[in-house]
């Protein structure tokens, strides 16, 4: 790697050819020597400028503007956000409609809107859609229930939730980065479970992508997805016909190909920890993020779930529940994936 000189080094030289030219004796306050210092600012600059110049020249080092330069080469364009969607259930003591735009909120800042004038008979429960009134990953709820901004006469005002999901934020400037970089890596697009894995995060919203081949049989190749989120969700119906219509579109290799989602299977955990001192909180965290990190088939380890916890400060010792492998269940039809359920920790 060049080695660019400092900026005593740059005075040094030019001084040095001062001397040798003219035969002056340099001191560090003559005329000589600050003109020589100003040479040598204008120089490293330069040197500085070639330094920045090479840095955008290589997706790894380059800065912001100049991805969107690698990006329109290699055909990859940063992932923009998405609106999060999903239907709630409204009850009413009157028939009466609820009109599109009508905004349910969780009281925190975010808002919903009904998508259309929705019949409500009088005391029947009744599904209503939503979107999210903004783009962004905030606007997925875990929740059970919503209010209705000024509810009309005879409209109840708590809604109950269903699901509203699928909203992610604008793609992460380092994740693009790496899909930018993972693209110029693959070069030209083959029949590899790699060029479709980066085929498909080139849709807006898809977080991972698991190839599972043969799983209908021979011929077959089947692709596990999920969606944004913090831990990664279950993708919408909507997220995987756009997923599979977007394939079915592409001149590629793919013949028997079918985007689908895993099964979440639920596991109950609970753990006793021993220690004076010991954080509850950071124990529930690791213990979630374990579970975030899990994908499609992989199968819970009680002995790593256990030695993550144990590397925790004062943490002395931990019963956890369960204490044994789970494996998930896998076949031609199910792909199940082990999420959390309820969790319970407590100090022993």
């Amino acid at each position: 790697m060049f080695s660019v000189p400092t900026f005593q080094k740059l005075h040094l030289v030019i001084v040095q050819e001062i001397r040798n030219k003219t035969g002056l004796t340099i001191s560090a306050d003559s005329d000589a020597s600050i003109r020589a210092d100003g040479t040598a600012a204008v120089v490293e600059g330069l040197y500085q400028h070639q330094n920045y110049i090479q840095r955008q020249l290589f997706i790894q080092t380059a800065d912001e503007p100049y991805l969107y330069i690698h990006a329109e080469e290699l055909g990859l364009p940063r992932l923009g956000g998405t609106r999060a969607s999903g239907t709630i259930q409204a009850t009413s003591n009157i028939d009466l409609t609820v009109l599109a735009g009508t905004k349910v909120t969780d009281g925190k800042g975010h808002y919903w809107s009904v998508v259309a004038d929705t019949q409500l008979k009088a005391n029947v429960a009744t599904v209503l859609s939503v979107n999210a009134d903004q783009v962004g990953a905030s606007w997925n709820f875990s929740g059970s229930t919503l209010l209705f901004v000024s509810p009309i006469a005879g409209l109840a005002g708590i809604a109950t939730v269903i699901s509203i999901s699928g909203g992610s934020d604008q793609e992460e400037l380092e994740d693009w980065r790496a899909r930018l970089l993972e693209r110029k890596q693959l070069g030209k697009d083959r029949d590899r479970n790699t060029d479709l894995i980066s085929k498909l995060k080139e849709i807006t919203g898809i977080k991972h992508v698991y190839i599972y081949p043969k799983r209908r049989g021979l011929g077959s190749l089947d692709a596990a997805i999920t969606a944004v989120g913090s831990p990664p969700t279950l993708p919408t119906q909507a997220l995987i016909k756009t997923a599979q219509d977007f394939l079915d579109a592409e001149e590629a290799f793919w013949g028997d190909l079918r985007i689908y989602a895993p099964t979440e299977q639920f596991l109950n955990v609970s753990a006793e920890v021993s220690g004076s001192s010991s954080d509850l909180s950071s124990v529930e965290t690791t213990i979630r993020d374990y579970f975030a990190e899990l994908a499609p088939a992989e199968e819970y380890q009680s002995a790593v779930l256990t030695a993550r916890i144990m590397a925790l400060q004062y943490v002395t010792d931990v019963k956890l529940t369960p204490s044994s492998n789970v494996v998930p269940i896998v076949n031609w039809m199910y792909t199940n994936w082990i999420r959390l359920g309820s969790l319970a920790v407590s100090q022993a």
